[in-house]
């Protein structure tokens, strides 16, 4: 039975670990408040005209979640693209390594270049969910090292690799559809014309980092010559240290990336972000555990902090209903975790759509087929 000395030492042990606790959160909350100072005076709003392509990026991004059949597909990028054509909806099925993902062409305007359009989707299911926590690097054909989990599931969807090689030859085809259980494709046994002149690789959170991985890690075909638009829309960071730009393809290397962060969605910041906080709390709650699970933790933590963006990326911050372009020097005020500790953190990474849409100044858009 506990004695009063007991009951004492225990209240007083618990009482300074609340303590230390909460000036951990005093000092977070400084932090936060002066980065937020920063990014005001530092940061400009974008022009409403700079906008357009973030705007359709979340749009696309979005479709493979609103959407369930190929028809669904091919109506709603009829109302975002110019001379749309579904070539190809993979699905996924229960437990498969694939993502879900659309292949497409399309013109962004009705005078711009016909232009190829691959959007992956992000987390939605089981498999989805294991890749996201599969962080321990691995390298790909590139010989860049990345996120293991979203290494694989690239890396292990033939269908993925197929469709890219047919689609990005030296020559476009072009055919009547094939369909089959899961998925539905344009193929080719007819004329070919000239090869896409652009490519367009997005998506969202999983998917952004998946769009990120497949070019980075060396899975694009060595046929495309084409330039390339990568964006991630709330996307973690998908690189183990800073790609080095001699591994790179052509494309990639001249690829123009573009990261985009909505408001105090956590997503983004998982990965190569400060962890001072949670070595803080770990310090301050795991203190007992041994050397070695200690030890453990904290290469567990090294391991996260080291992740990293292709070189070059553009980072787009989404705020109070303003969009800004973040400065390589100042991205460390947009990309800390401590800017995810809010109640809005899992609202605004699921609110891409409507923020570019606030950003832009432009109505609400659903896919077609979908209940608004």
């Amino acid at each position: 039975m506990l004695n009063i000395q007991q009951i004492l030492n225990a209240a007083y042990n618990l009482f300074w670990l609340a303590l230390r606790v909460f000036l951990a959160f005093c000092q977070l909350l400084i932090g936060s408040v002066y980065r937020a100072i920063l990014r005001n005076m530092k940061m400009k709003p974008l022009a409403v005209e700079d906008l357009s392509l973030p705007l359709l990026a979340a749009r696309l991004a979005d479709l493979p979640y609103q959407i369930e059949t190929a028809e669904q597909v091919e109506r709603s990028l009829a109302t975002l693209l110019a001379d749309s054509k579904l070539l190809h909806f993979q699905e996924q099925e229960l437990m498969a390594l694939n993502s879900v993902w659309i292949l497409a062409e399309g013109r962004l305007k009705a005078d711009s270049e016909l232009a190829l359009f691959l959007i992956f989707r992000g987390t939605m299911s089981p498999t989805d969910a294991i890749a996201d926590v599969m962080f321990r690097p691995d390298a790909g054909p590139s010989g860049v090292r990345c996120h293991g989990g979203f290494l694989r599931t690239v890396r292990e969807d033939k269908t993925l690799h197929e469709m890219l090689a047919k689609h990005l030859a030296g020559s476009r085809p072009d055919s009547p559809p094939t369909t089959s259980s899961n998925s539905r494709s344009t193929g080719s046994t007819g004329s070919a014309v000239p090869a896409y002149a652009h490519m367009y690789i997005m998506g969202h959170s999983l998917g952004g980092a998946l769009s990120m991985t497949i070019a980075g890690a060396g899975y694009l075909p060595s046929t495309f010559s084409g330039a390339l638009t990568i964006i991630s829309l709330g996307g973690p960071m998908v690189f183990y240290g800073e790609p080095d730009p001699s591994l790179l393809d052509r494309a990639t290397s001249t690829a123009r990336a573009i990261s985009i962060v909505n408001a105090n969605d956590i997503v983004p910041r998982l990965l190569g972000c400060p962890l001072a906080f949670t070595r803080k709390l770990l310090s301050l709650f795991a203190s007992s555990n041994s050397l070695k699970k200690q030890k453990e933790q904290e290469e567990v933590l090294d391991t996260l902090e080291q992740y990293k963006c292709l070189p070059g990326t553009d980072l787009l911050f989404l705020h109070g209903g303003k969009a800004f372009r973040v400065p390589s020097n100042d991205r460390m005020l947009v990309l800390n975790l401590a800017e995810a500790l809010h109640p809005k953190c899992i609202s605004d990474h699921l609110g891409y759509v409507e923020a570019a849409e606030a950003a832009a100044g432009a109505e609400h858009w659903v896919a077609a087929g979908v209940d608004a």
